[in-house]
């Protein structure tokens, strides 16, 4: 799975947020958000903004682990 959806449905589940309530917020269907959750949908800047919205978060949260594992290699290389 893609690290940055990964993120997002680690936070969602967290926040106790259904697919349901992330999609409504969107615009969207369930099943547009359970296919970018799955891995089957990429998923776009203009709906990672949305997501992240409705999560009430900053977007670069969903980097996070990304970030710190790119800034470790960087500073070891």
């Amino acid at each position: 799975m893609n690290p940055v959806v990964k993120n997002i449905e680690s936070i969602r589940k967290q926040k106790r947020m259904t697919m349901k309530e992330i999609a409504d917020y969107c615009g969207k269907t369930i099943p547009w958000y359970a296919d970018i959750a799955k891995g089957r949908r990429r998923i776009y800047l203009d709906d990672m903004l949305l997501i992240a919205e409705a999560m009430k978060e900053e977007p670069s949260i969903f980097f996070a682990s990304q970030l710190s594992f790119a800034l470790s290699v960087k500073k070891s290389a």
